[in-house]
């Protein structure tokens, strides 16, 4: 994990800026009449307008502690769902958790009882991303839209993200013990090649002194999975027990590339989410739909921020370099200040702590110029764009944050209209409910 938190650092560096206050100030004057104010998801008209072919929608925040973010991402996945016919939100979550808390949704019979016991299942640091009053409501709006459509038509609810390994790899050791136990002890055996050790570090200290690690037993679970008879692929006990596996082995890659200098370790993960999103659409079919729900600094195209000079790509790059820029739409969400949930260090204590006033030459303290508690801005007006090409300091908190040295770790490097297709800036911004 430390060379993940020394990339977030040099990533984060962006200097003084490229643009001054008074630039900044005529900067803000400009994109005044091309701000687009809303109140409700109906306010959105012409966003959704330009949301058409586009196969993946992925929607970002600033911080993964802000009630707002949550919340109006809600708003505008329901409208996907009910207007433009998506089948699955995905987000940056572990998948063992949120694929219980699928079932619940989609009514799977050996689901969850209840969405209290489905939301039981997000017992990882950092509990409060996903254990809050937001996520819960948009949980409860999905099982209830659910229940009136046949098993097949139902709309899912899925994790991308990789680090619960454990509960991964026991997924992928039920899923053969119900099966085969005999074979399902042979991948228990398989597995405790990373399992003997009490935490990661144990794992990578192995690997550094020996060279060698559990790569091959990793790939060989996948493997067995993807040989078992008797399933259709497109069954959900299959399709669970396959990601599973290769959520472990991806979880592997990700830690291991914590031994390697530069990005390696920050794009097996973002690897990883785009693999997740891919499978997703490839499960429900030719004309699926999906919407990502990740931290900006995943779902805006890396290549228009300072991330592309460190080697690290994400889930926002690959998609458009996969599908084609056209059949992505990637919005960004941002704040200017108000209040956050964080931990001082990683597994730390979550605290509410104050988000202070953006940079004036960033690109918050820019929109803060603007009249209006909250709007969006569309790329897709030359004029807008021109405007927008100087690249300038974007905020990112992510679940480990300290206000008071937030200028020398919190910025990335942006040209806005090339890393989003659209911004929704919300001025003041409070903290998440967090279920008791």
């Amino acid at each position: 994990m430390k060379t993940v938190k020394l990339l977030f650092a040099a990533i984060f560096l962006f200097g003084s800026g490229l643009i001054g206050s008074v630039e900044s100030q005529q900067l803000s004057e400009q994109l005044s009449e091309f701000a687009h104010p809303f109140t409700t998801a109906d306010d959105f008209g012409a966003m959704f307008e330009e949301i058409d072919q586009q196969k993946l929608v992925l929607m970002g925040e600033a911080s993964h502690g802000t009630s707002e973010f949550y919340t109006w991402r809600a708003e505008l996945s329901k409208k996907l769902i009910e207007e433009k016919g998506f089948n699955f939100i995905a987000v940056e979550g572990d998948w063992p958790a949120m694929s219980r808390i699928n079932e619940y949704v989609k009514h799977k019979p050996d689901g969850p009882e209840s969405l209290e016991a489905a939301m039981d299942y997000i017992d990882r640091w950092p509990h409060w991303m996903w254990r809050n009053h937001e996520v819960k409501d948009l949980l409860q709006w999905m099982y209830e839209y659910n229940e009136g459509l046949a098993p097949e038509e139902r709309v899912g609810f899925y994790g991308v993200d990789l680090y619960a390994k454990r509960d991964a790899i026991q997924q992928v050791i039920s899923f053969f013990e119900n099966i085969d136990p005999e074979m399902g002890s042979q991948v228990e055996r398989a597995y405790s090649c990373l399992t003997r050790f009490g935490d990661i570090q144990g794992y990578l200290q192995m690997v550094q002194r020996s060279g060698e690690g559990c790569e091959e037993e990793m790939d060989d679970a996948v493997e067995w999975v993807q040989n078992v008879d008797g399933f259709d692929r497109s069954e959900w006990v299959y399709f669970n027990a396959e990601q599973s596996a290769i959520a472990a082995r991806n979880a592997e890659r990700h830690y291991r590339g914590n031994l390697e200098r530069g990005a390696a370790s920050w794009n097996a993960r973002a690897s990883h989410f785009y693999l997740t999103a891919e499978r997703l659409l490839e499960y429900y079919g030719d004309d699926s739909r999906g919407i990502v729900w990740a931290h900006n600094t995943h779902i805006g195209d890396a290549r228009a921020t300072d991330m592309a000079r460190q080697g690290a790509v994400n889930i926002g790059q690959l998609a458009r370099e996969d599908l084609g820029a056209e059949n992505v739409f990637a919005i960004g969400f941002g704040t200017y200040e108000g209040r956050v949930l964080a931990g001082r260090q990683w597994e730390g204590e979550m605290e509410i702590m104050d988000t202070p006033p953006a940079q004036n030459d960033s690109w918050e303290g820019t929109l803060a110029g603007i009249e209006g508690e909250q709007f969006y801005l569309l790329f897709n007006h030359s004029e807008v764009n021109s405007l927008l090409q100087n690249p300038m300091p974007h905020r990112a908190i992510g679940v480990t944050y300290q206000p008071e040295q937030e200028s020398q770790g919190n910025y990335v490097g942006t040209i806005l209209p090339e890393r989003y297709n659209a911004f929704v800036f919300i001025r003041e911004t409070d903290i998440l409910n967090v279920l008791d």
